[in-house]
């Protein structure tokens, strides 16, 4: 059941399928859930308030969709508990009108998702056999686990939130429209509630329970197709639409493909795929500086993006490809895969040259963004700007970085133009680690004329891409035009 393919997304994305099975969309939930625990700034309790409720109702959908023989009410008494917020958020106003948490957005999209699959194959009469009990116990294992470490998430940024209103009301003794310091701690301890209820449910079957999860056979080219349509969509993007969330979420999947990447990499240099020697010593840590690179420029971008992120549903929906084919190789239960177990779902060498043509496309990818973060005519909201220059410049000597009144309205305002400068850099380090990353990896045999993905990059093959690394595009190359 977790095996159900889907159909295509996005006609523009060259006839692109998406072949995301229910257990893809389901660990794309579980993996975006997790992301809300390596930040949860108090600014964030309102947004991920209003999404919270949602969360839950996908989640309370999609375990309704598969067929039950045990009668388990755990999660309807989530459900029930969250209705309650619901109405208390009604009754009080707060958090109010505004957007949603964009991590717990995703989570109810994949789960919402999910949910219209197996609603469109499953006949709703049709005799549970034993293997499709197990495969629905597991589905209902990783939906929980969503709702717990989701619900983990919200409190922590809620906790947060509640402890600096009540610093202002001792400060104060009182507090700016808008603001609660009673009722963001009644959700916190409803959220928490719930949080309790979903570890009771996990206690003994996380990840024990998802051992029964029907897996299909990793199909050859799927991981060659995500890599090749991912490197053209993400060009097609950027170049008609250099939006500061765009730009973001392709640092994001560039990056995921560095890190993932590298765990095919290392299992097929453990089991001899691959020559371990030359892996250990030369293209290992290339990855790492690779990634490091990724990371630097991911951070600073998500400082100037800010919180509210609309990405371009094409580039979206290949990137999630692009994620969901890495991990059918490397994702097992609750965390990763060992190498044997890799081995034994793909063709290590194979897919080993797929990810490394992937990670060479970077060096390509790399200028691009360089163009894009230093275009003048980029902008993002002035409250982010503000911030990533408070967090990554010295003072300005006179004016201010971002004028007072764009800020309060929070207005999209150009980049500085050391802001640029710093993001040029940043650019600049992703395409010389990514040179090392072609250059270590060359033990691999990768036949650079017959490359799938070259033809398909602009009409240039690698080669072309590949030779010399010139200097980081400067804030003002716009002048050039």
């Amino acid at each position: 059941m977790t095996a159900t393919r889907g159909s295509s997304y996005a006609p523009a994305t060259a006839g692109l399928v998406d072949e995301r099975t229910v257990g893809d969309l389901l660990l794309e939930a579980d993996i975006a859930a997790r992301e809300l625990l390596w930040d949860a700034p108090p600014d964030s309790a309102k947004a991920k308030a209003r999404s919270w409720g949602e969360v839950v109702e996908a989640a309370a959908g999609l375990w309704s969709s598969f067929p039950d023989r045990t009668g388990d009410l755990s999660m309807e008494r989530i459900g029930k508990l969250t209705a309650g917020m619901h109405r208390a958020q009604q009754r009080t106003g707060w958090p109010g009108a505004g957007e949603g948490d964009p991590d717990l957005d995703r989570v109810v999209e994949n789960l919402s998702r999910a949910a219209e699959m197996i609603s469109a194959r499953r006949h709703p009469t049709a005799r549970l056999s034993d293997a499709g009990h197990l495969d629905s116990e597991a589905a209902r294992t990783r939906i929980m686990h969503v709702v717990y470490v989701a619900s983990h998430g919200v409190g922590q940024a809620l906790w947060q939130y509640n402890r600096d209103m009540r610093r202002v009301l001792d400060a104060k003794h009182r507090l700016d429209e808008g603001q609660s310091a009673d009722q963001s701690h009644n959700l916190l301890v409803r959220v928490g509630a719930a949080e309790h209820l979903a570890a009771s449910y996990l206690q003994s079957r996380w990840p024990a329970g998802l051992t029964g999860q029907h897996r299909e056979p990793v199909e050859p080219g799927r991981l060659e197709l995500a890599v090749a349509h991912w490197d053209v969509q993400a060009r097609r993007t950027l170049a008609a639409s250099p939006a500061a969330a765009n730009v973001l979420f392709t640092v994001m999947v560039e990056r995921d493909l560095t890190v993932t990447g590298a765990r095919i990499l290392a299992a097929a240099a453990q089991v001899g795929a691959v020559e371990p020697d030359q892996h250990a010593q030369r293209l290992g840590p290339a990855l790492g500086l690779l990634d490091e690179a990724w990371a630097r420029l991911g951070g600073d971008l998500a400082q100037i993006t800010g919180r509210a992120r609309r990405i371009d549903p094409d580039l979206l929906g290949s990137g999630a490809e692009l994620r969901a084919s890495l991990r059918e190789i490397t994702a097992d239960l609750g965390g990763h895969a060992a190498p044997t177990s890799m081995a034994h779902r793909a063709d290590l060498g194979v897919a080993s040259l797929e990810v490394h043509r992937g990670l060479v496309a970077a060096v390509d990818l790399g200028y691009v963004l360089g163009e894009v973060v230093t275009d003048p005519e980029l902008t993002a909201p002035a409250r982010a700007v503000q911030t990533a220059c408070t967090l990554l410049l010295a003072e300005p000597d006179e004016a201010a970085w971002v004028d007072a009144g764009d800020v309060n309205a929070n207005r999209p305002v150009p980049l500085p133009d050391a802001l640029r400068e710093v993001l040029a850099e940043h650019s600049g380090e992703v395409v010389e680690a990514a040179v090392r990353v072609d250059s270590a990896g060359t033990f691999l045999g990768v036949n650079r004329e017959t490359s799938p993905v070259a033809p398909l990059l602009n009409g240039r093959v690698h080669e072309e891409r590949a030779v010399g690394v010139q200097p980081a595009l400067g804030p003002g190359y716009g002048c050039e035009r």
